[in-house]
């Protein structure tokens, strides 16, 4: 039933202005839909990644957002880093 619909990234925010300035100032992302109510929908590539207001935000410990760069890897790493973006390996 769902094999052939598009998944939405989805991540939870305490703070959406701080939120838009993240992921449209670093990341370069740019809003496809923003409701009065604390939620931003994003186009990233051929996905979509919604952010929402949420007291529970932050008490997740897993990884939230995951893109596939392939060989961009170090240009978008570099990129981002310069905007002061604080990276860590996974490994």
């Amino acid at each position: 039933m769902l094999g052939n619909k598009d998944a939405i990234a989805t991540v939870a925010v305490k703070d959406i202005e701080a939120a838009k300035r993240f992921y449209e100032d670093k990341l370069g992302l740019k809003p496809l839909h923003a409701e009065n109510h604390g939620v931003i929908t994003y186009k990233t590539g051929g996905s979509s990644l919604l952010v929402y207001v949420s007291q529970f935000a932050g008490t997740n410990k897993a990884t939230t957002v995951t893109w596939s760069v392939g060989g961009d890897f170090d240009d978008i790493v570099q990129s981002i880093g310069s905007k002061g973006v604080i990276l860590r390996a996974l490994r």
